[in-house]
């Protein structure tokens, strides 16, 4: 017969909950992390990535996408970015901005009971790819596939202009970045 006293059946149930915590994350497989993705790629590849042609009136958002996606590239196993030497080549074209008018939220009511309101806005983004690679046969014109993107954020607009270009500067920023790792997440498919 064994005999088990209190604290080691308190310690015994802690360890059970730890490993099957951990056991737990370990089986779920979930793709989010906390730290950088280290992307893999099954064969070496040299991969241009000219500036992202932009055809809004928001003009910095060509470099802005661009580095977005080279940031979001970097630590790839057996990829270099070369526009030089590149056989395989990855285009972007910013086809669509919209900064949407959003809608309007009551707060409070002022001491004058006066409602007080807070506007939000959508700012939405849409890009094309075309991801062109070399063909596995020898003299075969290389391969082209084309990819449509899109990524949008609701932002609070506040009553002062210099804060209003702020908030919409960090929305657009959160969406190059978004589009950068969802470009990137298909490019790893594509290759």
């Amino acid at each position: 017969m064994i005999n088990f006293s209190r604290s080691n059946l308190s310690l015994m149930s802690a360890w059970g909950v730890l490993v099957a915590c951990l056991a737990g994350l370990y089986l779920t497989g979930c793709g989010y992390g906390l730290g950088p993705r280290p992307h893999r790629l099954a064969n070496p590849l040299t991969l241009s990535i000219p500036v992202a042609d932009n055809k809004s009136r928001y003009g910095h958002l060509g470099p802005d996408l661009t580095k977005a996606l080279i940031a979001e590239l970097a630590g790839t196993k057996g990829l270099v970015i070369d526009n030089a030497g590149a056989k395989a080549s990855l285009k972007m074209t910013i086809t669509q901005v919209v900064m949407g008018s959003g809608s309007w939220d009551i707060v409070r009511t002022n001491k004058d009971d006066t409602p007080e309101a807070s506007a939000s806005r959508e700012a939405y983004v849409t890009v094309d790819v075309v991801f062109t690679k070399p063909a596995k046969e020898f003299g075969a014109p290389p391969i082209s596939t084309r990819s449509r993107f899109s990524s949008s954020r609701t932002y609070l607009v506040s009553q002062i202009q210099g804060q209003v270009e702020m908030q919409e500067a960090e929305a657009l920023a959160w969406i190059m970045a978004d589009l950068a790792q969802k470009i990137g997440l298909v490019l790893f498919n594509e290759f």
